[in-house]
């Protein structure tokens, strides 16, 4: 399973790689391929569900343990704790921005923005197997809750089967037969 997923996105890299210095023959070739590996041209691939609800879950797994980041930082930087939510509202619109665009340039058939999809939950796993950790220690840290944690790793879960589902890679083969069919017609006339 997770031997697949560099596999798609290689491929998906290389559709797009190839698409940038197609003619208008190849482009068709390139729609008429991606057409064939998408199957049913219909179905929830075509509305961007996976994609959605991968980047739910790492917007979620994200923001749960702001608080408790937020103290840390705060405590380290001998800032008073009041100001912690400011700091939680700043990085929550910063993490809504960033997943926002991604989501956007996804759907454009960036590949570009595939990989910051990733990246992003990479740091969300770190943040998660961290974030639990603190709240499998003994220790009390203002911020730090079991249950918290639990549904920090749950939305972790939704985003990766997300990522590593066949739905996820036709969604992406979707974005690129659309950026294929654009860039054709913007050839052709």
């Amino acid at each position: 399973m997770f031997k697949v997923l560099p596999h798609r996105l290689q491929h998906c890299h290389d559709v797009a790689l190839s698409m940038s210095k197609a003619s208008t023959m190849q482009l068709q070739q390139l729609k008429a391929q991606l057409a064939a590996e998408m199957g049913a041209p219909v179905g929830i691939h075509t509305m961007g569900i996976p994609a959605a609800f991968s980047t739910l879950g790492i917007t979620i797994s994200l923001a749960i343990p702001q608080l408790w980041l937020g103290y840390l930082i705060l405590s380290v930087l001998h800032q008073p704790a009041a100001s912690v939510f400011v700091w939680v509202v700043l990085i929550s619109l910063l993490i809504a921005g960033i997943n926002g665009i991604t989501m956007f340039m996804i759907g454009k058939g960036s590949m570009r923005a595939v990989r910051v999809h990733i990246m992003l939950a990479a740091i969300s796993l770190v943040l998660t197997v961290v974030y639990l950790l603190y709240a499998l220690s003994d220790a009390s840290y203002p911020g730090v809750n079991l249950t918290a944690a639990l549904v920090d790793v749950i939305m972790l879960l939704l985003s990766g089967v997300c990522i590593h589902s066949t739905a996820f890679y036709k969604m992406l083969l979707f974005t690129l037969h659309n950026r294929a069919w654009r860039q054709l017609i913007k050839l052709t006339r």
